[in-house]
């Protein structure tokens, strides 16, 4: 139970976080969800391994590298466009995570939140849903970014630009803030888990508002 359990909630992420990415960088959702649904399950069987491995430290990276090739795959997008997609919903989907985690441990007085717990599959939820709420208003929006090109397995596109200078900006301070952030939920006897939480959804709001106005006058 325990184990279908984590598999659920994880495949709940993943396919959110997915669901997300596709809005942002404006690619067809009906034609891609299902393969990446299937996508999902493997993570989650990853995900699970890791952890029972003890091998938690490293699950991001290889998650993030597994999801990299995959997209680049199942997208036929050059590996570096798929790098950016991934490292940009990557980047949004720890501000949510983090947020969700300082908020819980503020307001609870817990000191850490253990996998394989309902609290953690409460909070896996919570970043599914809110990863997919913000997929929909970013959708509704007519918002997201169309410089990486469908199918373009062969080129790579131009990313460091003028145009993008602010999108590039936001996304660099929020890495900033997320690794400080990690730091003091992780090596502080005392996190300020609301400042911190503050900042980081500051951050979030930002990196949203950059997908809805920079180029949504032109959604297809």
């Amino acid at each position: 139970m325990i184990f279908a359990s984590f598999l659920f909630f994880s495949f709940l992420e993943y396919i959110a976080f997915i669901y997300f990415m596709l809005v942002l960088f404006r690619f067809d959702i009906k034609e891609n969800l299902l393969k990446f649904a299937v996508f999902s399950v493997v993570l989650s069987f990853v995900s699970n391994t890791l952890q029972t491995e003890s091998l938690r430290a490293i699950s991001p990276v290889v998650q993030a590298g597994l999801m990299i090739l995959f997209v680049a795959f199942f997208l036929r997008v050059h590996f570096f466009n798929s790098s950016i997609m991934v490292i940009t919903g990557y980047v949004i989907n720890f501000i949510v995570q983090w947020t969700i985690s300082g908020l819980t441990l503020h307001f609870s007085g817990l000191e850490e939140i253990d996998p394989y717990t309902a609290n953690a599959y409460i909070m896996q939820a919570s970043s599914a849903f809110i990863m997919f709420i913000l997929g929909v208003f970013t959708h509704r929006q007519n918002g997201g970014f169309s410089f990486i090109s469908q199918s373009s397995r062969l080129v790579r596109s131009k990313i460091f630009v003028k145009s993008n200078r602010l999108f590039i900006l936001f996304l660099s301070l929020s890495v900033v803030v997320i690794f400080f952030a990690t730091i003091l939920f992780v090596f502080s006897k005392n996190p300020p888990y609301l400042l911190v939480s503050i900042i980081l959804i500051l951050s979030l709001i930002a990196l949203i508002f950059i997908s809805i106005k920079r180029d949504g006058t032109n959604h297809g």
